[in-house]
């Protein structure tokens, strides 16, 4: 069934805020996201001020057969959080914040970004940071409801192991506030499958509560390495080996692509790069981070700062902005970085047909491995490195050779990866439900059925989606729906 104008102005004075259609202003500012690619045009967009909104305008769709989307931060890799002719259900106004500096938590509406939560703890002057996502754009709810890896997960784990209780509205209609104290098994296996499970399955979060905590150090040392594309055996083949001996305070995020030469800054040239980020005082960290400075490089940046100035600082920098892009991820293994895995990703990096492309991992480890992988969703604990690749490019007509690229790097890095992140969740993935959740995906599947058994949450790759993709075949990344 489709939305009837009358319709719409039924649901419009149902809200406490706004319906937005194809004209209106702030329509289109509304359906923003990092990905210049998508190109969905809803029919309305339901601007919510409050979690009964939320509801309101879930059940609206529901009762009217309309399908619907939920858009927090506007981060989806693939655009699922709008879709074509629909209902967007629009969190992006609901961005209340409460700390209770006692008890270590602050509580957080799902319109929130990353970048919200920073200043206000920051301008708090309690020192408390979240374990939240390194780039500043990103809304809470989605990275929230994947797992979440952050700078300092090593340190304190995931996002998903910090957080305390989800504001949820169930596919029932009904409003829920589940955490660890839920009294019943059906919110025990809901709040389970809320840590990890990725968005869009199991209901619309309207808020969080989490845990917050001080770091060792009011500022960190971090930094930017970065060092010619053909030293990357040399270096990584090291790093391979020595990031297994760091304590958990220090991460060591890594890079390849293009930067621009400091004294000639017109001249962009292939590089590798690494990025370390110190919980602790920077002399014992300076003192750690000591053997990967002797290489040769193109520069070394450091800085002592707080960590979510250097997030907001270094995060911007894997934004797509207004290009388009394609995203791959995969998850790897202890000392996964082998002279084949290097050789794997360098010959790929050196073929990229945009400049604009790159590639990054998240060191992962210490106290992510600390919980079980069955004790959450997060299924991939034990994986030591998560790299994601970029193909980022500029006009419509460069979209087959870019798409090709990035799929035939995930497909090389099969070999030496455990899997792929629901967050960067890829439409042309196949086997994409053992990669995402391992052996967790069957108690996902009844968890669904359990709170969903009308399949109102269901999309292309929802957790009782069917879909599998066809080789050769680029039409999954232009929908949300399977047809």
């Amino acid at each position: 069934m489709s939305m009837t104008q009358g319709h719409i102005e039924k649901l419009r004075s149902q809200l406490t805020g706004t319906v937005l259609q194809a004209g209106n202003a702030g329509y289109a500012q509304s359906l923003t996201i990092d990905n210049g690619r998508i190109n969905l045009q809803p029919g309305a967009v339901a601007m919510c001020a409050n979690a009964q909104d939320v509801a309101t305008a879930y059940k609206f769709a529901v009762e009217h057969e309309v399908p619907f989307t939920v858009r927090g931060g506007g981060h989806s890799a693939a655009g699922y959080c709008l879709n074509q002719g629909g209902l967007v259900i629009n969190l992006s106004s609901m961005t209340g914040k409460r700390l209770d500096a006692d008890r270590q938590i602050c509580w957080a509406q799902t319109g929130n970004r990353w970048h919200d939560i920073y200043i206000y703890l920051q301008n708090s002057n309690t020192g408390f940071i979240p374990i939240g996502g390194g780039c500043p754009t990103v809304g809470i709810p989605g990275f929230m409801l994947g797992g979440g890896l952050s700078f300092v997960s090593r340190s304190y784990g995931l996002s998903v192991d910090n957080l305390v209780s989800i504001d949820i509205v169930t596919p029932d209609g009904v409003l829920r506030k589940i955490s660890a104290d839920s009294k019943s098994k059906e919110e025990q296996d809901l709040w389970w499958a809320c840590r990890g499970g990725g968005g869009g399955n199991f209901g619309i979060a309207v808020a969080f509560e989490l845990r917050v905590h001080k770091p060792k150090t009011k500022t960190m040392l971090v930094g930017q390495l970065r060092y010619p594309a053909e030293s990357a055996q040399e270096v990584y083949g090291f790093y391979n080996e020595w990031i297994q001996t760091v304590p958990h305070e220090l991460a060591v995020y890594g890079f390849m692509g293009k930067v621009a030469l400091p004294a000639h800054p017109d001249t962009m040239v292939n590089s590798i790069g690494l990025t370390p980020i110190f919980n602790g005082d920077p002399r014992e960290g300076m003192e750690l981070i000591a053997p990967i400075l002797k290489f040769p490089n193109i520069f070394i940046d450091l800085y002592n700062m707080t960590l979510p100035d250097f997030e907001i600082f270094n995060g911007l920098l894997t934004n797509v902005g207004g290009k388009q892009a394609y995203i791959r991820s995969g998850f790897m293994p202890p000392k996964a970085f082998t002279a084949p895995a290097i050789t794997t990703l360098t010959e790929a990096m050196a073929s990229a047909p945009s400049p604009d492309s790159l590639l990054v991992w998240t060191h992962m480890g210490g106290k992510i491995e600390d919980v079980s992988s069955k004790d959450t969703a997060f299924w991939h604990r034990k994986a030591h490195f998560l790299w994601e690749v970029k193909s980022i490019w500029a006009n419509d007509d460069q979209f087959q050779q870019n798409v090709a690229w990035g799929y035939a790097l995930g497909e090389a890095m099969k070999p030496h990866d455990v899997g792929a992140y629901v967050n960067y969740i890829d439409p042309l993935l196949s086997n994409w439900k053992q990669e995402y959740y391992g052996d967790n995906q069957a108690r996902l599947m009844q968890v669904k059925k359990q709170w969903d058994p009308k399949g109102n949450f269901t999309f292309q790759q929802s957790v009782d989606s069917t879909f599998e993709p066809a080789p050769n075949n680029f039409s999954p990344l232009f929908r949300t729906f399977v047809d």
